[in-house]
């Protein structure tokens, strides 16, 4: 039962956030050239799973974990997706 709440309430959040996944995409091929950000993390039972996300770190940064990175990496507009937590949206997807 749990599953399929989660699945509904994940269809509606996308369906409604589909228009501002469009206008963040676009906007983040101005500002990095690659807005989606995907990486491969340990889950539950430690089976891996794909992470998607914003890009909001400039592409040629190190694969290290955000609190380690440069913070001079972070563009202005990463900088904004954070602030308003809106570099999760994809993984409604």
């Amino acid at each position: 039962m749990i599953r399929l709440l989660d699945f509904l309430f994940s269809l509606f959040g996308l369906l409604f956030a589909m228009p501002f996944l469009v206008i963040l995409y676009i906007i983040g091929l101005f500002d990095t050239g690659s807005p989606i950000f995907m990486q491969e993390r340990v889950g539950r039972d430690k089976k891996p799973f794909t992470l998607v996300k914003f890009r909001t770190m400039t592409v040629d940064t190190a694969s290290v974990a955000s609190h380690l990175a440069s913070t001079a990496s972070i563009t202005p507009f990463g900088g904004f997706l954070r602030k308003t937590k809106l570099d999760e949206l994809p993984q409604l997807w």
